[in-house]
């Protein structure tokens, strides 16, 4: 038989995490009983890391929750958060058709928590290879049969100061037209250490080769580090069983491996960066903020369609994993209309246990018609069940109205259920109370035979296929309930599970017939002898391997509140992982404020986010004119990440103190305020904007004119990726009774990554000022030197690091005890036009420091970006956990809040001078 190389558990020592001591979850259980899965304990076992695993091998599938220890396999991890998997990539002879099939992977992470079950669901379509099949076809299928292969009786193995002698492996004929078997282990990939053989594959393949017919195959265990680049995934194992000629050669490995390919969009789940420890209570700025005991959830789509065929959806609730499950189910009406309904059900909703996932179910009707004397089948309930989060997608539904049918000859149905003529029949008649048995023996004489005029009614009530046990009644009908249509009918239920697509469960039949000693017991076996079925799209439906490609998709929290703090959100909707993600955004106005937890469109920024999580803020730096202070108020923070559930409302609370940027007293006043002087200069270009980079900008399209008003200059756009700046600049009309404008300000917006926590970028910088020469380009630099941070609760957000040194570093802002703070109270108007106010200043009770007058400790002269190094903050750990709510969401827009409302005013400015 073939080379079979048996899994080794791969846990390796840990190089680029710290080895610690976490909390991980401990469960076991069969794939095909998750409803048995107590995955709530815990163990916390110093020096491991969290593991699931899902073996998908089909004869024996489980899944695992642990912990392990870090030196227990034969090859180095660099890093503890990875996910391995172990495919086949095979040649199916019969379809033509190059097919993938997961055996097993492993997901790994090592903070408190992390092996959630509500994971295993995302695990098996996370991590994909493909290959090529045309090049799959010339170099490893072939012809399908070769004559000879390289052969040696033992491995051979090497490194890249020794490497590999193929000369060891001599090229030798086959006993009989066969395949040929190969592998190549690495024990360490960076030295290339590794071992092959190769073989005539010896007998037809008896063993899991033989499974889904992989008689021609590449079978490949990977890991894809996640914290890493992850396109840059490693082969760890290459098991080949090809009928090329020469298919053995030494160079076929690395053939091989440059043809195999991953989709990394699949991996969006799964965050960049490691989540914090989590305690289950936890103190932060005297709030208390419980995190509860995780359960199993399970998130099914929810909606409910009339007469819609396919019966779109992108709502979602959890619910518990661990007594529910997922449908789809759709009802046809005699009248032609239908319903479908995406949705949970109790594990325990059916009569007969459902043993195993997926599943479809059948309720039929076998119905004669008097008038044309013919017999039709009517399908009157279709059901898909699975227990996998997102299982019962919205693209399966239309596969469902033929996926399968049961029928029974005419020949059959006219002997046994059809009326013979005769005006009485012999009718068992037990009406109170049905009586049970199993198919081979059932005391039928507690229901006597009797002569029936009319239908007579025949009933298996409860049949559990596993044990043969059914429950039969019988009785004569009514003159007054035996109308037509219960003459001559056959009910029939029956279901089909997706490890046996070939094999129908019947549960349940109901018989109404007319032919003499058409109630026997012994009727419903001949009817399970006779049965036929005719099947659709079960692969599709049924298969992992085979089902519609899905998109990859994220949950998130979908609410908004009005001056509402805490915002309490118990819904929640799924979109595309690939084109959005989960924010929740704080909007602040006048003493107002708005909320916002939902999916946001990846483009839907004027500067691309790189990367996640993300904490952006808008600011303003407001000159008061009655105190002499400099004011800082928040107009809009927005925290975006891309794992599901991950914008928590209970992270609402601490979104205000996130970070605040800042800019001295004295370079304010000096820069921005000026000394009085009734007209300064202002550079003129106020119809668009010139654009270079922050070290050469053209600025002769904007040429310097006096200007007795305020001077607005803008930083339009700002790619601190590659410094690309768009600058604008005029002089703005004189107030009226239209319109005022504010004469000191500067507005803000800075974002920070969870990678580089301690490194703030600037995307966009407005001025209003009155200073002398205030419009000079290089003022936007010289805000970049000078910004200083004030941290807060970012660390919530982002993960708690310490580490430091990430660029060019900016202080963070001194710490002082003469600072002098105020609330705006009052509408700070930017411009009136004819009585309506617009304005872009928010606070609700926002707390507004002016600028210590102290200088700024430790400034550089960063252009890119600003660095700061915070206090200690407690953090507040994050999870890819579901929410304990069991609730229903409504679909909502994509919104874009980081271009705030100051840019159109720019255009309106511009539009008014126009006019002016």
């Amino acid at each position: 038989m073939g080379i079979v190389i048996p899994w080794i558990f791969l846990v390796l020592v840990i190089w680029a995490a710290p080895s610690t001591s976490l909390i991980c979850y401990q469960c076991w259980c069969p794939s095909f009983n998750t409803a048995a899965c107590n995955c709530s304990n815990t163990s916390d076992v110093e020096g491991s890391h969290c593991i699931i695993v899902e073996e998908l091998h089909s004869s024996n599938p489980y899944i695992e929750l642990s912990s392990t220890f870090l030196d227990s396999s034969y090859i180095r991890l660099k890093d503890s958060y990875y996910i391995m998997l172990d495919e086949s990539i095979f040649y199916h002879e019969i379809t033509k058709d190059l097919k993938m099939k997961t055996k097993r992977i492993v997901y790994g992470c090592d903070w408190n928590y992390c092996n959630e079950y509500s994971l295993i669901s995302l695990l098996p379509d996370s991590f994909k290879l493909t290959m090529d099949k045309k090049w799959f076809e010339e170099n490893i299928y072939g012809n399908g049969s070769v004559n000879a292969c390289h052969t040696c009786s033992k491995e051979i193995c090497g490194n890249q100061v020794q490497p590999i002698n193929y000369d060891q492996s001599t090229f030798t004929p086959c006993n009989n037209p066969t395949t040929c078997s190969l592998y190549n282990v690495w024990h360490d990939v960076e030295t290339d250490e590794s071992c092959y053989r190769s073989e005539c594959t010896k007998s037809v393949f008896k063993d899991d080769s033989h499974e889904d017919n992989q008689k021609y195959k590449v079978q490949v265990e990977a890991i894809v580090y996640l914290s890493q680049i992850r396109s840059n995934f490693e082969i760890w194992k290459l098991n080949i069983n090809c009928a090329v000629y020469n298919c053995t050669r030494s160079s076929i490995f690395q053939d091989v491996k440059e043809q195999i390919r991953n989709d990394i969009n699949n991996l969006m789940t799964f965050p960049t960066v490691r989540r914090s420890p989590i305690d289950t209570s936890l103190t932060i700025k005297s709030a208390m903020i419980t995190i509860p005991t995780t359960t199993p959830t399970l998130s099914c789509y929810e909606c409910a369609c009339y007469n819609d065929p396919a019966c779109s959806c992108n709502t979602v609730r959890p619910d518990d994993a661990s007594s529910t499950y997922c449908i789809i189910i759709r009802r046809n009406n005699e009248s032609g209309d239908f319903t479908v309904n995406l949705e949970h059900v109790d594990r325990n909703s059916s009569r007969v246990f459902i043993r195993k996932f997926p599943y479809l179910l059948a309720e039929e009707s076998i119905l004669y018609n008097e008038t044309t004397k013919e017999w039709t089948t009517r399908t009157n309930t279709l059901v898909y069940g699975c227990n996998w989060n997102l299982c019962n997608h919205p693209s399966l539904v239309t596969l469902i109205p033929d996926s399968f049918k049961m029928t029974l000859s005419d020949e059959w149905l006219n002997a046994n259920v059809l009326d013979s003529g005769a005006s009485d029949r012999d009718c068992h008649e037990c009406p109170q109370a049905p009586q049970c048995g199993t198919t081979e023996f059932l005391d039928a004489s507690r229901c006597p035979i009797k002569p029936c005029n009319s239908t007579c009614v025949v009933l298996d009530k409860f049949d559990n296929p596993t044990t043969n046990d059914f429950c039969y009644q019988s009785y004569c009908s009514s003159p007054e309930a035996d109308i037509e249509e219960n003459q001559h009918r056959v009910e029939l239920e029956g279901i089909i599970y997706g490890d046996q697509p070939d094999v129908v469960e019947l549960w349940e039949i109901d018989l109404y017939c007319r032919a003499d000693d058409c109630s026997r017991p012994e009727i419903f076996q001949e009817i399970r002898e006779n049965l036929t079925v005719e099947t659709n799209n079960l692969t599709l439906l049924l298969d992992n391997s085979s089902r519609p490609i899905v998109e990859p998709e994220i949950i998130c929290y979908d609410c908004f509140c009005y001056d509402d703090p805490i915002c309490a959100c118990d819904k929640y909707t799924v979109s595309s992982a690939s084109s959005s993600y989960c924010t929740i955004i704080r909007d602040n106005f006048d003493e107002d404020f708005f909320i916002a937890l939902e999916h946001i469109d990846r483009n839907s920024t004027f500067v691309y986010i790189r990367e996640f999580p993300y904490l952006l803020v808008e600011e303003s730096i407001i000159y008061d004119e009655k105190t002499g202070w400099w004011n800082t108020r928040n107009n809009v923070v927005i925290f975006g990440c891309n794992w599901n559930y991950c914008n928590d409302p209970r992270l609402i609370p601490h979104l205000p103190n996130s970070f605040q940027m800042r800019l001295p007293e004295t370079w304010l006043d000096s820069n921005i305020l000026g000394t009085g002087q009734p007209v300064r200069e202002c550079h003129e270009c106020p119809n668009a904007p010139q654009c270079g980079t922050t070290e050469f900008l053209n600025t002769t399209e904007c040429p310097i004119q006096p200007c007795n008003t305020t001077c607005l200059v803008s930083d339009i756009f700002d790619d601190p990726a590659n410094g690309l700046l768009c600058y604008q600049s005029f002089c703005a009309p004189p107030d009226s009774e239209f319109f005022t404008i504010d004469p000191h300000r500067v507005e803000l917006d800075g974002v920070i990554y969870g990678s580089r926590p301690r490194s703030v970028e600037l995307w966009e910088i407005h001025i209003f000022c009155r200073a002398d020469d205030c419009s000079r380009p290089e003022l936007f630099k010289e805000i970049r030197q000078n910004l200083c941070v004030d941290l807060g609760d970012y660390t919530i957000f982002l993960g708690n690091t310490s580490t430091v040194g990430q660029g060019n570093e900016t202080a963070i802002c001194p710490a002082t005890t003469t600072n002098r703070t105020t609330t705006l109270r009052t509408t700070t108007s930017v411009i009136t036009v004819s009585g309506t106010t617009t304005s872009s200043i928010t606070g609700s009770g926002t707390t507004t420091s002016r600028m210590p007058t102290s200088s700024i400790t430790n400034a550089t002269t960063s252009t890119e970006r600003t660095t700061i190094i915070p206090g200690t903050t407690t953090s507040f750990g994050q999870t890819t956990t579901g929410p304990p709510e069991i609730t229903t969401t409504a679909e909502s827009g994509l919104s874009i809040y980081v271009a705030h409302n100051i840019f159109i005013l720019f255009f309106l400015l511009i539009s008014l001078i126009d006019l002016y």
